[in-house]
Order: C-alpha cells, then structure tokens, then sequence
C-alpha cells in the first residue's frame, strides 16, 4: 500500500483535508485544504462538496492516493460507512445514506478503500503521535465544541469512550459539557445572543462578571466530570481541544477543583489543531 494517505475531517461547518504520510505520521506540505459548509444542505451538495475538497487536496499533492481515512461525527455505523444522525441540526439529509459509497462513486475509488471513526479518537490518536499525548499510555482527551466529544488512548491505540450520554446531573455530560452551554447560559442572565465562545472569552478578559460567573458555572461542571472519569480509568494524562481560546477562562478552576478532589494528573491543552484528526484519520491505515 502507497505510504500516503488521504485524511479527512468532517466537521459541522467545514470539511478538511490533507495527505498523510503514514512513514513520518505527518502532513504532506502544501496538501491542507478546507471548505465551509453548511451541515444542512442537501446530500447531493454535501457529497460534492466533500469529494471537491479531497479532488483539489489530491490536485496539490500531484500523484494519485487510493485511500481515505475520514473523521465523522456520529451517530454514525463506522464499520458500514452510514450515517444516523438524525435530529440533531447536522446531516439530517445523509440519514442512512453510505458515505463510502456515495463518495467512492464521486473520487474513483472503491468504498473498501475508505475507513471511517469518529473525530474524538483520531484527534486524541493524533495528538499521541505529535501533540499533548506524545509520551503517554493512558490518556482521556475531550473536544469541548458542539457535541462534547471524548476519547481513550490505551497501549497505542485511541477509542471512542462516548460519554457524551453518560448520566450527568440531572440529564446527560453533553447538556452541561458542550460548549455551547456557555453561550446559552450567558443569554439566560444577559439575553445577549453572543457570536461565538471567542466573544465570550474577550468579555470574560474584559472584567465582565457575568461572563466569570458562566465559564467558572462550566469550568465546575467540567471538574465534577473529569474526577469521576479520571479515577474511573486511571488517566495518566487529560488532553482538552476545541477550545483554545478560551482556555484560561476555566481550565485553571478545573485544575483547582479536581486538585481539592485529591486527583494529580496533568490537564494539556490539545497543540495540533485540525492536524491531529487527519493524522488520526489517516492512521486507520497504520
């Protein structure tokens, strides 16, 4: 098999893509490429979208790539390459539809030829090889963005540990543990609609207290969970992406409180960015 692969990350409001290199576990220089979508098209105009993207990746890299490792948010059959998403203002038009035929069909390239897994493990898998992971055997990673992803990485290998349904309070971890919870929680005290979690962050900088009061409400919640999951699986080491930006508004609250909780383990945020989920996505071929 070429030693290049093409790695794919479907995200809600944008596809990236790169070639991999499965030798050095790295990305091929100049191959990047991403496109903004919008997660309710149609699935004719999402599938074009998707093989477009990957076209112009090849286009870049300039010789021909057979396979396709692809990060999907679930609920997805990744073994069969469908989708389940249903309800969830993401996708609804590729319900039960298969990805690895429909966009085999568009690339040339046959659906066993494509693999599948879900965005948590292949960007905790990618943060092992080259990220905040690199060194360690067992780790928790999370990706705080919308849907609350969480992954396991054990003797080499990343998992999908789907705790975003774990009970949780008095619903389940992804109704507290999204990040969007924050956005939502600002508008019940203000009823100011903020953009995005980044507004919020440069409020909260900006000695807005009601800005404090949320990302210390979430920073909390945060803490409660990880010291039950922590404990539970022996981590070494918690891995954290997707929110960058608003890192300090409560990841020190979190280190605090798991630290009166009586847990030591180290809390890193995630370096690689997309990258690690390409590379991850790309290593279902390794």
């Amino acid at each position: 098999m070429n030693k290049h692969i093409i790695g794919v990350e479907i995200h809600v409001k944008r596809i990236e893509v790169a070639i991999i290199n499965l030798d050095t576990k790295s990305i091929v220089p100049g191959t990047n490429v991403h496109t903004e979508i919008n997660a309710m098209e149609t699935a004719e105009n999402l599938l074009n979208c998707w093989a477009n993207t990957i076209k112009e990746s090849l286009k870049l890299h300039g010789s021909p790539v057979e396979h396709i490792g692809i990060a999907v948010p679930g609920p997805f059959d990744y073994d069969k390459g469908i989708f389940l998403i249903q309800n969830l203002r993401k996708f609804d038009a590729l319900y039960k539809m298969n990805l690895k035929e429909l966009l085999g069909e568009r690339l040339n390239i046959p659906p066993e030829n494509i693999r599948t897994a879900n965005n948590s493990p292949c960007f905790l898998q990618g943060e092992v090889f080259h990220g905040a992971g690199k060194g360690y055997n067992n780790i928790l990673g999370f990706i705080l963005s919308s849907g609350f992803g969480s992954a396991r990485y054990v003797d080499g290998l990343a998992t999908d540990a789907d705790l975003w349904k774990a009970p949780f309070r008095n619903s389940i971890v992804n109704n507290y543990l999204d990040i969007q919870w924050i956005t939502e929680r600002y508008y019940e005290f203000t009823t100011h609609i903020a953009k995005d979690i980044n507004e919020l962050a440069t409020l909260a900088q900006t000695d807005d207290g009601i800005g404090q009061l949320v990302f210390g409400e979430y920073g909390e919640n945060f803490a409660i969970f990880l010291s039950e999951y922590v404990k539970k699986f022996k981590a070494e080491l918690v891995v954290v992406g997707g929110c960058n930006e608003a890192w300090e508004q409560f990841i020190p609250h979190v280190k605090d409180r798991i630290s009166d909780n009586g847990i030591r383990v180290p809390i890193k945020s995630a370096v690689l960015g997309d990258s690690a989920a390409l590379i991850g996505a790309a290593n279902l071929w390794g």
